[in-house]
């Protein structure tokens, strides 16, 4: 927008001072400047709006991944108290039977072992 066309160099050589006499008078170059200086206001908007959004979408996803890791910790923590309680019941039961020496263990499936696993 602020340089000349080609027109004025190849064309009508003459119309060249009338050109710049209309652009002078039309004040082009400040309220270019002007309209430079608004896009970039506006393009700082922008930009950070975007950030802020992301912000809370990343503060969200923060969130889910801290409740999803306690409430692992709370199922493994449930899981290994409830195999101590069975492993307790299992031995209290068998206390006062066989006088073996061999504690009675649970079965390899209340452990979550696989069948075909050796102990």
């Amino acid at each position: 927008m602020l340089d000349t066309p080609n027109f004025f160099w190849d064309s009508e050589p003459t119309l060249h001072p009338l050109y710049q006499a209309v652009r002078e008078y039309l004040e082009i170059k400040p309220r270019i400047q002007v309209l430079n200086e608004r896009c970039r206001v506006f393009l700082d908007l922008a930009e950070i709006l975007s950030d802020s959004i992301a912000d809370v979408k990343m503060t969200r996803i923060t969130w889910i991944v801290i409740v999803l890791i306690v409430l692992s910790i709370l199922v493994t923590c449930t899981e290994v108290f409830l195999r101590f309680a069975l492993l307790a019941t299992a031995g209290k039961g068998k206390e006062g039977g066989g006088g073996g020496a061999v504690a009675a263990l649970p079965s390899p499936m209340l452990l979550g072992i696989g069948v075909g696993a050796e102990l």
